[in-house]
C-alpha cells in the first residue's frame, strides 16, 4: 500500500475513534446515578420524547416516566397515569396492598380541575420535582423560573450555577429555595431544594451526581413497564367489603352493600344516624371505625362489646348516643357497656387512607356493587348516599 495511503487510513482510523469517544450516547443508553443528602439514590435516563426518573431509599421506591404530556408513576404498590383533560388533570390508577392480613387491589379514575396543564419533565432537575410535585399533591412546584448566577468547579468540571424561589402554594410565607448546577454537556451535576419558612430552613434536599453508567436491564424492564398506560374505572369494592367486614361490624341485608366510617365524637356522624340511619335499612352494612378523635377511643371499645354480646342492638343504641351527643350531654356514652373489647384502630385508617388519600375522614360511606364497582361519598351528603343506594332522601325531622 502507498505510505501515503496507509498514513490517510490510520488517521482516519483514529479520527473515527475519536468522534465515537466524544459523541454523546443515543438516548436511553445513558443512567445518570445521583447520591441524595439522606443516604438515597436517584437514577435518570433520558429517553426518547421524554425522561425517567427513580428513586430509591431503603427498601422503598418510586419511579416515573414522563412524556407526550402523560406521566406513569409506580410506588408503593400503586401505579398510576397522569394526563390531561379540558381544565382537569386525571389520573388512571391500580393499587395493590394489604390491610389486616387481607389482600386488596383497587382501580380507581378521578380527575381534579386545574386551570393548568401537568407538567412535563425534560431534564433531571424537571423529573425530580415532577415527581415531588405528583407525590405531595402539588405542594412543590414544579417548574421554578431558572436565572444565571455563576459559576462553580465541580469533580465533573466546571459547571454553570443556576438559582430560583417560588412561594409555597398552601402555606404563606413559606418559599422554595432552588440551586442546580449544569455541566458543559446539559448534564445536571447538583440540584438543591430548601423549604424555609420565616427565615429558617425546614426543610433540604440534595443530589449530587456520582456517576453515568449504562442502563441495566432491571432499569430497562422498569421503563418498559411504564411506557403502558394504566385503563382504570373504579373496581376493587368486593375487596373493600371483605377487609371492612374483617375488621368492623357487619350486617346482613341486600345489595348494594354500605361501609360506613365513623367517630362517636363527629356531629356529622351524629346527623347521618340521628336523621337518615334508614338508608341503610334493607342493605347490607358495614361500620367501620375511623376514630379522628382519640379520646373516644374507649367508647369504641364499648361499643364493639355491644357488637359482640347484641348486635341487633347497635344501631339503636348509636341513635340514642348520637342524640344526646348534638344535644350537649357530656356523659352521652353512659348509654354504651363498661366492658372494652379489641377494635383494629390501625386497619381503619389504613383502608380509610387508602380510599380517600388526605380526604379521608368522618362519616364515609362507600356504596360498593356486585360487580365489584363502588362509589364513595366523603363527608355529610345524604343525598349522595341515598342516590348510589338507589333509595330517596327524606328530610331531617326531630
Amino acid at each position: 500500500m502507498d505510505r501515503r495511503l496507509a498514513l490517510a487510513v490510520a488517521l482516519a482510523a483514529v479520527l473515527a475513534l475519536v468522534v465515537l469517544l466524544t459523541q454523546p450516547w443515543q438516548l436511553g443508553e445513558r443512567l445518570y446515578v445521583y447520591e441524595l443528602s439522606e443516604g438515597a439514590v436517584a437514577y435518570y435516563v433520558p429517553i426518547d420524547g421524554g425522561v425517567f426518573y427513580g428513586l430509591l431509599h431503603g427498601g422503598a421506591s418510586i419511579y416515573l416516566v414522563s412524556r407526550g404530556g402523560v406521566v406513569n408513576l409506580l410506588y408503593d404498590g400503586v401505579r398510576a397515569t397522569f394526563y390531561n383533560k379540558l381544565l382537569e388533570i386525571c389520573v388512571n390508577s391500580t393499587t395493590h396492598t394489604v390491610i389486616a392480613g387481607e389482600p386488596i387491589t383497587l382501580s380507581n379514575r378521578q380527575c381534579v380541575s386545574s386551570t393548568s396543564p401537568l407538567p412535563t419533565a425534560r431534564s433531571f432537575d424537571e423529573a425530580a420535582l415532577l415527581a415531588l410535585y405528583l407525590l405531595t399533591g402539588g405542594d412543590v412546584p414544579p417548574a421554578p423560573q431558572w436565572r444565571q448566577a455563576g459559576a462553580a468547579q465541580t469533580p465533573m468540571g466546571l459547571a454553570t450555577v443556576y438559582t430560583a424561589e417560588a412561594s409555597h402554594p398552601r402555606v404563606p410565607g413559606a418559599v422554595y429555595q432552588y440551586e442546580k448546577q449544569v455541566l458543559g454537556d446539559g448534564a445536571v451535576y447538583a440540584l438543591k431544594i430548601r423549604l424555609s419558612y420565616g427565615g429558617q430552613v425546614a426543610a433540604a434536599l440534595t443530589y449530587t451526581l456520582k456517576n453515568i453508567t449504562a442502563v441495566p436491564n432491571e432499569v430497562r424492564e422498569v421503563i418498559g413497564e411504564l411506557s403502558k398506560n394504566v385503563v382504570a374505572s373504579r373496581g376493587g369494592g368486593l375487596d373493600i367489603l371483605r377487609v371492612a367486614e374483617k375488621i368492623g361490624m357487619k350486617f346482613d341485608g341486600n345489595w348494594p352493600a354500605a361501609v360506613v366510617f365513623f367517630d362517636l365524637q363527629c356531629p356529622y356522624c351524629a346527623m347521618l344516624f340521628k336523621y337518615n340511619y334508614t338508608l341503610f335499612q334493607g342493605h347490607r352494612l358495614v361500620l367501620v371505625d375511623l376514630i379522628v378523635h382519640r379520646d373516644i377511643t374507649e367508647a369504641h371499645q364499648r361499643l364493639r362489646c355491644l357488637y359482640q354480646q347484641n348486635p341487633g342492638g347497635v344501631i339503636p343504641t348509636l341513635r340514642i348516643l348520637y342524640d344526646r351527643f348534638l344535644a350537649g350531654d357530656p356523659n352521652y356514652t353512659d348509654v354504651l357497656p363498661e366492658r372494652r373489647c379489641d377494635v383494629d384502630v390501625n386497619a381503619g385508617m389504613q383502608l380509610a387512607a387508602l380510599l380517600a388519600g388526605p380526604n379521608a375522614g368522618t362519616p364515609m360511606v362507600v356504596v360498593v356493587y356486585p360487580n365489584g364497582t363502588y362509589t364513595l361519598v366523603v363527608g355529610y351528603h345524604p343525598e349522595d348516599i341515598a342516590k348510589a343506594l338507589g333509595n330517596s332522601v327524606k328530610t331531617p325531622t326531630e
